[in-house]
Order: structure tokens, then sequence, then C-alpha cells
């Protein structure tokens, strides 16, 4: 490390800038108009150096986090370094040019200092509508990107301070909802804004030079940390699969395979051996599966390990042009933070196998359990877009039982209050609770998934949706059951039936009416070793609670009947 920086400085620094970064969150936060925002936090944040490499992140959604480097570099190579002007700003969307998928809207703003470029500030959050075939822009029989919505290459929508109003009209005239979409432009920019105040006034009492030094021993810090960790497990290779329940066109399964290689200090991640692109939406893009692998390989090897540049150093990844991560535009692909899901569960499945590696969980849910539901107010005012990403189970680890109703690892989103709902959409939540005997058999048992009920208050209303989890249920570990599946459901009066019953997890612009109730339910954990093992107070305790059944606790775990 140079002279000039301290460690105590380095780390005062380092500290300042996972600071601003959180505080980029909560100005979008507070500012945005959507309940995406503001109530469900479904937003990153991060702070880059004027290459494009991440130095610090806000604790926001990791699956976003590892792309948005691939944005900020897409956005410098397009839009030019040394055209950019102070005041400026770009904004993007397409998952072919840095993005993630057509609803995560990108915004990148300079930060100048002393007359040159020194660092990039980030967000990328995920809106309401970006226009396409259906409202909510999940469109589960989409063929082509194009279905899909507005894509949005990196262009400069911000200049000199000034949004330019020209893009932002033919943005707002391609959405269902262009009130929330102008809000919430507004608010990401803003909060890019308090970013900049914030750098500046760093290199103003450090020195830019201090900054940067300081910024780069922060990053060879994880590196270190990371290899160190990597170097004291096993050589060798290890194999794992998992399977998404179809693309919402083709009902045959979809195949994950990962092959992860550790040598010495380096991981390598193959995932040639996965299926070819899907012909529906559920292709991952080249940063979401990078995404997806660097927070997998974080959470297994050590979270308190800073995120930044330096700790994705070790990572290789090789997934083939045309293959499910890494499409071929213009595949479809606003159904890839589904595969995001089963990259993680499968990478910890195969670290799960590495001896004396990593402590890794059974099989979370895996899925966003992304539901659109579209109502009209009135023949006067802009439709509705209700976005649902609800929690699930949790998988078990060798001492603990998976967590219930908690967001899978690749998000950190919040929960969405019932009053936020109601007092927004003409929809009332009926019904919000765990889900019985959904978390997986085992020693310790998976966490259970969640179900919740909304009636239709409007006259004509419709659902889609993009989930997975229906059909193949969370791995369980070291002869743990697997979590119980999710499923989708709507009741017209008659009983509840499958809202589609050819896919299961996957339905598009289901027509609804005012008293109709739709029931999301979403999937639980794997559990973790065999049940018969589980300790008897544990079990009695679970039935208790109403975890589990009198059904499973005879049934899986051997419980005697007179003891119930």
């Amino acid at each position: 490390m140079n002279e000039k920086v301290d460690p105590i400085t380095v780390g005062i620094i380092r500290s300042h800038l996972v600071s601003i970064a959180r505080e980029m969150g909560v100005t979008l936060r507070q500012t945005a108009y959507s309940n995406i925002f503001n109530e469900g936090s479904d937003f990153s944040c991060g702070v880059f150096d004027s290459s494009g490499r991440l130095w610090a992140q806000g604790e926001f959604l990791p699956i976003h986090l590892g792309a948005l480097q691939f944005a900020v570099r897409e956005a410098i190579e397009e839009v030019g370094i040394s055209s950019f002007e102070e005041g400026d700003a770009v904004l993007l969307n397409d998952p072919y040019r840095g993005g993630t998928h057509l609803p995560d809207l990108t915004a990148i703003t300079p930060v100048f200092f002393s007359g040159e470029i020194i660092a990039f500030a980030a967000n990328r959050a995920h809106h309401a509508d970006i226009g396409g075939t259906v409202p909510g822009s999940f469109y589960s029989k989409a063929r082509e990107n194009f279905q899909e919505g507005l894509r949005i290459p990196p262009v400069r929508f911000v200049r000199r301070g000034k949004i330019d109003q020209d893009l932002k009209e033919i943005i707002l005239n391609n959405v269902r909802v262009p009130r929330e979409m102008s809000g919430d432009l507004e608010a990401q920019f803003s909060s890019n804004r308090t970013a900049v105040g914030r750098i500046r006034y760093l290199c103003e009492k450090y020195s830019l030079e201090t900054i940067q030094l300081a910024a780069q021993e922060i990053c060879n810090q994880s590196e270190k940390r990371m290899r160190t960790k990597i170097n004291s497990w096993p050589d060798g290779t290890w194999f794992a699969e998992d399977f998404l329940d179809n693309d919402g066109i083709n009902p045959k399964p979809i195949k994950i395979h990962v092959a992860i290689t550790v040598e010495g200090d380096k991981l390598n991640f193959d995932f040639s051996d996965s299926d070819e692109q899907a012909i529906g939406p559920v292709n991952s893009v080249r940063g979401m599966t990078a995404s997806a692998t660097y927070l997998a390989v974080q959470a297994a090897v050590d979270p308190t390990i800073p995120a930044n540049d330096g700790a994705y150093r070790p990572i290789t990844i090789f997934a083939p042009e045309g293959c499910l991560l890494n499409p071929k535009f213009p595949a479809p692909c606003t159904g890839g933070n589904e595969t995001s899901h089963r990259i993680v569960n499968v990478i910890q499945k195969a670290f799960a196998e590495i001896p004396y590696g990593p402590k890794i969980i059974a099989g979370d849910h895996g899925s966003s359990n992304n539901l659109l539901l579209s109502t009209n107010n009135g023949s006067d005012q802009e439709p509705s877009v209700f976005y649902s990403y609800p929690e699930g189970g949790w998988g078990a680890l060798d001492e603990k039982d998976g967590e219930n109703a908690l967001f899978s690892i690749v998000g950190n989103c919040k929960n969405m209050p019932a009053e936020a709902l109601e007092l927004t959409m003409p929809i009332r939540l009926l019904k919000y609770e765990l889900r019985q005997d959904t978390g997986g058999a085992g020693r310790k048992r998976g966490g259970l998934g969640i179900r919740r009920d909304y009636e239709i208050l409007s006259n004509s209303a419709s659902l889609s949706f993009v989930a997975d989890r229906c059909i193949f249920g969370a791995n369980g570990l070291a002869e743990g059951r697997a979590g119980g599946v999710g499923t989708y459901l709507i009741d017209r009066g008659d009983g509840p039936k499958l809202a589609s019953p050819d896919f299961v997890s996957k339905g598009t612009q289901i027509s609804l009416k005012k008293g109709d109730i739709i029931s999301q339910c979403t999937a639980g954990g794997g559990g973790y070793v065999k049940p018969e093992d589980r300790n008897e107070n544990e079990i009695l305790k679970d039935l208790r609670l109403g975890y589990i059944s009198k059904t499973e606790a005879v049934e899986t775990y051997g419980i005697k009947f007179k003891k119930i």
C-alpha cells in the first residue's frame, strides 16, 4: 500500500463510500412515487471509479449489483467518456448492453472533480411497467425481446443538469403508468446527485489522490480475503444441476448445470452443459448470470468481505453464447430473474459437495414470484399496475431450521404492506399467511412459503405471472427432503383452480372480474438430513405452531398418534 494512505484512513474512506451508496438508496426510497421503490425497495445503488470498476455498494438487491458494472462500462464505451459534461447522466435498460431485464432501468451519473471525471454513481430500479405486450411487462409468451417492452440503449438522458424532455416523452408515451414512471425516474437521478455531492466532499477533505489510492487498497483487500478463503478449499471440480419448471411456451423442464473448479485461489464456473437458450422469456443475460454467480460466491465464502471489484477478481465464468445463461439477441429475457435464482441454487448445491468447503444452506424457494395485476381505474385515469414479488422459505442448515417467509438470496426486498396496496389499488388483501407443510422435512426443517389472497374490487382486471418452483421443489441436503412447491390459483366463486393449468408457474393476461380471488402461494425451503433424525420436541412444537400438519407429523416424521 502507498505509504501516503494509512490503514485507518483506508478504513474511514471505505465506510464513507459504503455510506454514500446507502444514502443514495435512502434518497431513492424517500423521493419515489411507486410502492415498488418506497415500500418494496426493489433497487440497488453503487459507486464506481472512472473505468467502471465497483468501489462500494449499499446492502440492496444483490442481483443488480454485480451487473451494474457492465452497465457503467457500456455507458462509458457507447457515450464516450470524453463527451460527458458536468451535470450529464445516462439512462439504459437494454439487457444486451449491460442491463438485466427491461423493467430494470439504470441511471448513471459521472462525478467531476477539478474538471475531470473521477467516478460514477449508478443505481438500478425496477419500474412497474416498461410497455410491451402485457401490463407490468412480464410476458410469459414472449418469443423475442421486442415483445417485452421499450428497449433503451445507453443515452444521455440528462444534459448539463436538465432532463432531455424529448427523450422523457418518448419513454412516458410507451408505458402504462407515465405519472409513476416520471416520478421514479426523477428519484433515480436525484439519488445519483446525492452521491456526486458526497464524493466531491470526500475529495476536498482527503484529496483526490488519497481517495483513489484508498479505493485501490480497499479492492485489493477484498481480493486478498477472497483468495485466502478459496485457497483453503481442496482443489478439484464439483458438479450440480437443477431445473426450471418451463419457459412459458414449451412445457419441457429447462436444465441449469454447473461445474465449479477450485484451482488454488481461483474459482471457475462452467455452465456449458446447461440447456440452450429458451424460446420463452427465462433467458439470463450475461450481466444477470454474473451477478447470480458473484452473490452465490460471496454468501458462501464470507459475507463480511466488502463487495467490490476486488472481490470478483478470483472468479471466472464461462457460459457459451447461445445457451440459457448467455443468450443471443433478441432472445426474450424478462423472466431471467427466475433463472438467476436457479443459478444461485445450483452453485450452492455444488458448493455443498466440496469437502471442508463453505457452509451451505439447502435450496431456498428460488423464485421472485413475479405477479402482475392490472386494473382500470376509470376512463379518465391511467390504469394501475400492481407488482407482487413476495417471499418464501429458505433452506435449512445443519444446526438450524430454514427461515420462514424471506425473500430469496438474490433479493433484499421488503414486505409490501396491505395498507399500501389497498390505498393505491382496487384490490383487497384477504389473506396473508404461512403455508403449512411447505418446509422440506429433515433433521432441520426447511422454511415455510406464504400465501397471499387478493380480491379484485374493480369491474375488470387482468393477471399475468412469471414464476417458478411450482413443479420442482427446493433441493434438500444430506438426505433432507425437497421443499413444497408453489402454486397460483383463481377462485371465481366455484372454488380455487389453477390459474394456468398448462404451465402452472406462468400465465398471461388472464381476465378477471369483480369478486375474483387470486391466490399467490410460494414455495418452501429444502430440509437438512433425513427427517427420521428430527428431535421429537421440535416436531411437536412445529405441530403446535401449525407449521406442519398431523399427517406430516405421523407419516413423514414418524410421531406416534397418541403423542399428538
